[in-house]
């Protein structure tokens, strides 16, 4: 009988040693129930977050969409020209329509003289003759000195087309105002050298050299063919640098 209790009860030694390395160890059973537990939770919990992204995402796009479809029309209709006043360089449609004639060839008298600009051809009607005057100038020898000097030799081109009667071409006839407001009585020469004629016959074209030193700025060329009084002006730049 002693011997049957001794078998089924175990050494305290034994049931120390199981006591002491259960703690260690741990219930394997246990253990991998509480580690499924957190993965479970986990997994979860992520899930739970990509949900509510893809949600708030969807939330966004509809209201993006429903904003969009509501002031769409409006917002292009106001941002996008159309296709006709797409086109770079167009004069908008909305400025004033310009009543005066451009491209047109102006006539001076002495009734009514006329300021141009160098280069412009101006119709010329005297008392006895007609003419189509051009001006170009001036012309520098040099450019782009520095300092800038205070004067500089200046050379217009004056090509006097008669287109009926007699017009005159008095050298005296030719002055120019500077910047300054100074009176220039220049040289005039016919375009090849010498003197030019006195006249100009119907049909017949001369061109004249007009010269003098100027200094930098505005001037006006100005011709009298007629009287004291210029009867057509062509403004001009003096320019050195």
């Amino acid at each position: 009988m002693a011997r049957r209790l001794g078998s089924r009860v175990a050494d305290p030694a034994q049931q120390a040693q199981a006591h002491t390395a259960t703690p260690a160890g741990g219930d394997s059973r246990g253990g991998a129930s509480s580690r499924g537990g957190r993965r479970a939770f986990g997994s979860g919990a992520r899930r739970d977050a990509v949900i509510s992204a893809a949600l708030l995402a969807a939330a966004v796009a509809v209201s993006t969409g429903v904003l969009l479809a509501r002031q769409g029309p409006s917002h292009a209709a106001v941002s996008r020209p159309a296709p006709s006043q797409a086109k770079y360089g167009q004069i908008p449609t909305w400025l004033p329509k310009a009543k005066i004639p451009v491209g047109r060839t102006v006539v001076a008298s002495a009734a009514h003289p006329w300021l141009a600009v160098e280069g412009d051809t101006v119709s010329v009607h005297l008392t006895r003759g007609r003419a189509m005057v051009t001006a170009v100038g001036p012309a520098v020898p040099e450019e782009g000195k520095f300092p800038v000097p205070r004067t500089t030799p200046c050379t217009f081109t004056v090509t006097v087309t008669a287109a009926a009667g007699r017009v005159p071409l008095r050298a005296s006839a030719f002055t120019i105002l500077d910047e300054l407001g100074r009176l220039h009585a220049p040289r005039v020469t016919a375009a090849g050298g010498g003197a030019p004629p006195h006249f100009i016959a119907a049909g017949r074209s001369v061109s004249l050299t007009v010269s003098d030193v100027l200094p930098t700025g505005n001037g006006q060329l100005r011709w009298a063919p007629v009287g004291s009084k210029p009867t057509v002006s062509w403004d001009f730049d003096v320019e050195i640098d």
